[in-house]
């Protein structure tokens, strides 16, 4: 059945049951005239505050009213539907009782049309609840009339008593209350259906307000409630919101706008077991002084959030403080809408607070809180037991602050602020964090602070580009990102463009983790602490500065590392975004990475980039240390620990430490200056220090900075194999190179060497026995044997002796050149 025959059918129920009909449980029965119903107060039973009201039919057709008259002494105007038909409601319900709250109830249902109007003083509750509990002993009952026990008392519960509660619908309904007044639906299934869709304002720093929808729920500055219940059960309301003692149901909003926005913003709280919003939104906005309440959504079952919306907002466009955004559920999805807090002005922004067993962000989902001027940002706090994905993109376009990211629109949980107001933070708590393609970040494009990110995780696996990331754009400093976890991963590529200029492009954005500058304001630091962290396929670990600002140092304690196929862990002092070199003029940061176990690196990517741990600066920056610890430390196939200068910046220093340490095949530990002074190279090694086909160098390339030195101290064995030890310098002195070993073993192709192309060359001090194995070679005689010893004695031989080789593949001795790996 299509949407227009359902609308039909509509219409036609309401032209046939249009009517308004006392039951005389409390007085009068019979029908009322129409089509504007009055109803008195002595039409009913007056208890106290209280005025009771009894329909045996209560309907309104389009054009038709109903209005409720009374004494200023009623407080609460409390109205049942005992003919067990649902109410149809496509007319206007008033009140002249000032500031009268108003209740109807009819367990069979209630459907709200189009044409559907509020125009009561106070608040109004809708429920198909079966009974109102009125205090400790009160009762109003809809089923069960005649259970009924009416009193003084302030309604305290909306009480069930099935399994299947009847549903309350809307159909392109706008209900209102006024300012400070609660709305509220309180029954089965809530369905709250639009046929057209929400607009928005468009100008830049008013992209989150509503400015039209049929379908809307309004109270400003007040509150709206809904509740779904599945089972016999009580709804308890409270000025903090709502408590379900029930099963939850289902609540579906379709092109549905949710506003409590006001001078200072009201609340919202939802309750039930499923929660859909399909392009709908719920609008919490403080416009003046008063601070806002909270948008608050408990759900026992899901939260599925989607459309190409602001689907849950939470602002300040005054000097009033934003409401919290708090939301509890087992299961939360998020696809193609933003759940958003932001301050436009002064007030803060609100906080930002998920509890969930799962929480999914995917095709462009987005959680963010931002400030704009001077107000500060709210925190954002994920807390998901199992897992918290970020994954996927929405095709589309978005531009911010003249960074414009194409095609694509990558899901994201992100903090921001753009005036001299301090963001919130970023803290993340999970089972599993998933980053396959998503980002995690804080931007600065202020001269505030940025938010720092915080994530502890059980295991982390970051994919497709997946970014956490921490950047500054002017004066304003990074923040730091903390990583806790038990086992990490850093794998692969993003595709796509990031248009930074008309010019520049970057392109295959790898997964990392990183902050950056590209303003004044310094990058700050990152620190991770893992088991197991393997990096592969170009992802990386850096900190940077394309500017002024200093590169934040990195830090990595793990018990074993990986890196391979060209990922890196690196600070930098400049960098190369798509074509085109950055000069960094910042200081770089320092890396230091210990490991309790083992770290390997291997490889190169397929552009010949290697797997790396690195500072470099490309500018007038200076570049940064590099300090390595370890048990064992493997370093092959291509792969390099460097300190880079490759501007007029000096080049850092390499420290490592480490039992036993082998460099094979291309593997390189090495200093690199073009035009400044090198760093030095220092290796502590108790044990084994083992080169083949590899190398360790301090190199000047050009001007008259001095070569590095290459300090080697105390290892037992340092053992040279087809491979380099070498300090050169262009017209500076060459670097010098101690050798402090118990047993040096060099290959005859093997080279120690400290130069200086036009400079005066350095000096090489071994202090250790070098092996000469010509000194074991014994020189056999080349005499022929006595002949009696080659006498044969066949008179003493009774049986051929016999000697046996078996072989077996397990244990087999490797090839000597091999023996390390």
């Amino acid at each position: 059945m299509n949407r227009f025959h359902l609308i039909f059918l509509f219409i036609i129920s309401l032209s046939s049951q249009a009517e308004v009909n006392l039951d005389g449980t409390l007085g009068q029965s019979g029908a009322l005239p129409g089509p504007d119903y009055l109803i008195k107060a002595d039409l009913g039973q007056q208890h106290g505050s209280n005025l009771f009201h009894s329909f045996q039919d209560f309907n309104l057709q389009s054009h038709e009213s109903a209005t409720f008259t009374g004494p200023n002494n009623i407080n609460n105007v409390i109205s049942r539907v005992t003919g067990g038909k649902p109410s149809h409601i496509d007319g206007l319900i008033r009140s002249t009782i000032p500031n009268a709250d108003m209740y109807l109830l009819n367990p069979y249902g209630i459907m709200f049309g189009e044409n559907a109007k509020l125009d009561v003083q106070g608040s109004f509750h809708a429920s198909t609840a079966d009974y109102l509990r009125l205090g400790e002993r009160g009762r109003f009952d809809a089923r069960n009339p005649m259970d009924s026990l009416l009193n003084v008392a302030p309604i305290e519960a909306f009480g069930f008593l099935t399994d299947s509660p009847a549903s309350i619908t809307t159909q392109d309904s706008d209900l209102s209350v006024s300012e400070g007044k609660s709305l509220s639906l309180i029954g089965g299934d809530l369905g709250l259906k639009g046929n057209s869709p929400i607009l928005f304002h468009e100008q830049d720093f008013a992209p989150t307000t509503a400015i039209f929808a049929r379908s809307k729920l309004s109270a400003p500055a007040g509150q709206i409630n809904l509740a779904s219940v599945a089972s016999e059960g009580e709804v308890i309301p409270s000025e903090l919101g709502l408590d379900l003692n029930a099963e939850g149901g289902t609540i579906t909003a379709t092109n549905t706008l949710m506003d409590v926005s006001g001078r200072g913003s009201g609340g919202v709280f939802i309750r039930g077991g499923q929660f859909f919003m399909d392009n709908a939104t719920i609008q919490a906005n403080t416009m003046a002084d008063q601070n806002g309440k909270s948008i608050d959504m408990k759900l026992t079952d899901s939260i599925d959030i989607k459309g190409h919306l602001l689907a849950i907002l939470s602002n300040t466009m005054g000097n009033g403080n934003a409401g919290i955004i708090t939301i509890t559920v087992p299961d939360l999805r998020i696809a193609e809408s933003f759940i958003r807090s932001s301050s436009f002005s002064s007030g803060d922004s609100g906080d930002i607070v998920i509890e969930a067993k799962k929480i999914l962000l995917d095709k462009g989902g987005n959680i963010n809180n931002d400030t704009f001027v001077n107000g500060q940002g709210g925190d954002i706090t994920i807390n998901a037991t199992e897992s918290f994905s970020i994954s996927g993109e929405e095709k589309g376009e978005v531009v911010v602050a003249g960074i414009t990211i194409q095609p694509d629109i990558p899901s994201e949980l992100t903090s921001e602020t753009y005036g001299t107001g301090k963001p919130g933070s970023l803290n993340i708590t999970t089972g599993l964090l998933n980053l396959e393609g998503g980002l995690i970040s804080t931007n600065n494009f202020g001269l505030s602070k940025s938010a720092d990110i915080t994530v502890n995780a059980d295991k982390i696996n970051i994919t497709g580009g997946g970014l956490i990331i921490s950047s500054t754009f002017l004066d304003g400093d990074g923040g730091k990102i903390n990583i806790n976890t038990n086992t990490m991963s850093i794998i692969g590529k993003r595709p796509g463009l990031i248009k930074v200029t008309e010019e520049t492009f970057i392109e295959n954005n790898q997964s990392s983790i990183a902050t950056i500058s590209f303003g004044k304001g310094d990058a700050d630091n990152i620190s991770v602490v893992a088991n197991e962290l393997r990096i592969d396929d170009r992802g990386g670990i850096s900190a940077g500065t394309a500017s002024e600002g200093a590169a934040g140092d990195v830090t990595v304690r793990v018990n074993n590392l990986f890196l391979e196929g060209g990922s890196e862990i690196n600070s930098s002092s400049g960098g190369l975004i798509g074509e085109k070199i950055l000069l960094g003029q910042g200081p770089g940061g320092n890396v230091h990475v210990i490991a309790t176990n083992n770290i390997t690196l291997s490889g190169q990517d397929n552009r010949g980039l290697p797997s790396a741990i690195s500072t470099n600066s490309l500018g007038i920056g200076q570049g940064g240390h590099v300090t390595v610890e370890s048990n064992h430390l493997n370093i092959r196939d291509g792969a390099t620990i460097t300190a880079n200068a490759m501007g007029t910046g000096n080049a850092g220093n390499v420290t490592v430490q480490a039992n036993t340490i082998n460099i094979t095949n291309r593997g390189t530990i090495t200093t690199s200056a073009e035009q400044a002074t090198g760093g030095n190279i220092t290796l502590v090694v108790p044990n084994l220090l083992y080169l083949r086909e590899g190398q360790m160098s301090t190199s000047v390339h050009g001007g008259s900075g001095d070569g590095g030195n290459i300090t080697l101290s105390n290892p037992t064995f340092i053992v040279l194999d087809q491979s380099q030890i070498k300090a050169q310098a262009n017209e500076g002195r060459g670097g010098n190179i101690h050798l402090n070993a118990k047993q040096l073993v060099k290959s005859p192709e093997s080279q120690i060497s400290a130069s200086s192309k036009l400079g005066i060359d350095g000096e090489v001090n071994i202090e250790s026995p070098e092996l000469d194995f010509n000194a074991f070679i014994v020189v056999l005689p080349d005499a022929y044997v006595e002949r009696p010893l080659s006498k044969e004695c066949p008179e003493e031989i009774e049986e051929l002796s016999q000697f046996r080789v078996e072989r077996s593949s397990v244990g087999m001795p490797k090839r000597p050149e091999n023996f390390m790996e």
